[in-house]
Formats: structure tokens, sequence, C-alpha cells
């Protein structure tokens, strides 16, 4: 990313900065690809046709996941799914008890994982403040390459958020902070065609940047710069 580009500039110093690129890691876009949201994953989990908000990864606990929790209290016209296992999961659950709209469910097969994402309208990508320099959660670039959208709650200014802006997928917000995520699902729960609109520039994006083609072609054309 380009956060951890600075931090080794910053260690290098700034003779050499020019010599650091950066390529990011490639999503199998061949694999993950744009899927209809009913899926059997969709019934297994008992939910019907309202929107789904999905957070699919590790439930541990520095991706407040509270915020999760208590957007799935305020927001009873959406399910959501905690996919996933971690030294978390038990807390969460327990602050999850008593609410009705909201799902815990393990790791599926990998052969399940387009199946898993596709049954998620919104994704969300919480991490905890000072975290969002240091760590791009790679689950990103699998929701994109599902074409679907994003809220991510994360460090301003750090890459997930920047991705985000360049590719029109998704809404980012500040982290741990309960108001602009729920302001923000809120929005798309209650607007299909934004949803849509926001998952088609996802996929558009993953194919032209982060594709094994276009990582690739980047390799290639740094090779060939000589640099």
């Amino acid at each position: 990313s380009d956060d951890l580009r600075d931090n080794v500039a910053a260690k290098i110093g700034p003779r050499h900065v020019s010599k650091v690129a950066v390529i990011p890691n490639f999503v199998d876009s061949e694999f993950i690809t744009p899927l209809p949201r009913d899926t059997s994953y969709r019934t297994e989990l008992g939910i019907g046709d309202e929107p789904v908000v999905m957070y699919a990864g590790n439930v541990g606990f520095s991706q407040s996941l509270d915020l999760v929790v208590e957007a799935a209290r305020r927001i009873p016209e959406a399910t959501f799914v905690i996919n996933g296992d971690g030294s978390g999961r038990e807390h969460f659950e327990q602050s999850a008890a008593g609410i009705p709209n909201i799902r815990f469910s393990g790791y599926q097969p990998k052969r399940r994982v387009p199946e898993v994402l596709a049954t998620g309208d919104i994704h969300v990508v919480p991490l905890r403040k000072g975290l969002g320099a240091v760590s791009v959660p790679s689950k990103t670039y699998s929701i994109l390459a599902a074409g679907r959208p994003v809220v991510a709650a994360i460090d301003p200014g750090t890459e997930v958020p920047r991705m985000l802006s360049a590719s029109g997928a998704g809404i980012s917000v500040p982290p741990d902070d309960i108001e602009p995520f729920v302001d923000a699902l809120r929005k798309l729960v209650n607007d299909p065609r934004e949803r849509d609109r926001m998952g088609r520039n996802a996929r558009e994006w993953v194919v032209s940047h982060v594709s094994p083609a276009a990582v690739a072609e980047a390799y290639l054309s740094l090779v060939d710069s000589g640099r």
C-alpha cells in the first residue's frame, strides 16, 4: 500500500524514495465473480429477500465489530451476518443476544467464498482507530471482485478509503463512530440502485487494477522501466 511505501521511504532516506514502487496483491477475479443475491447460503441462514449487511473475516477485537452489532440494533429492516470465527466471536454473540436480525456463521469452504460474498448486499470493513495505515484487509479486494459495495469504518486517508474513493465502490466513515457508520449503511440499505451502481464500479475497478492480468502488467512495466 502507499502507507507501507511511505513507511519504508522514511527508513531508507529521501535519496532512494524513487526506487520504491507499490504493486498491490491480486485477487482471483475469475474465481470470485458477481453472482445473484438469492444464494443457497442465504436460504441456509434463514434469510428472506431483505437486504443483507455482511461482515466476512476474522472475528477479533481489532475489527470494531461492536459497530456492526449496534448497527443491527438500529437498522431492523436489514439482516446482518457476521461470517467467520476468532477470539471475539463469543463476546460479540453475547452482545448481540436479543437482536433478532443478526446471524453468526463460521468460515465456509473455499469453494463457497463467491456464494458467501454474493449473499451480502452490502459488506462492512471496520477497523479500530490507528490501524488503517498498517493493515489493508485483503477481504476488501474479494468483496469488490464479487461486485458488492463496501462501507468501511477506517482511518481517513489510508489505503481502503482511498481505494473506495478512486473506484466509487463504497463509502468510508471514521473508525469507531457509530452515527456515520449507521447513516452510511442506512443509505445503502434503502437504495438498491445505488448499491448496484457501486457494485458495478467495484467489479470494473478490480478488473482494471487488481486482477491477475492487471497486476502482472504492473510488474512487467516496472521491469521494463529499469527502475
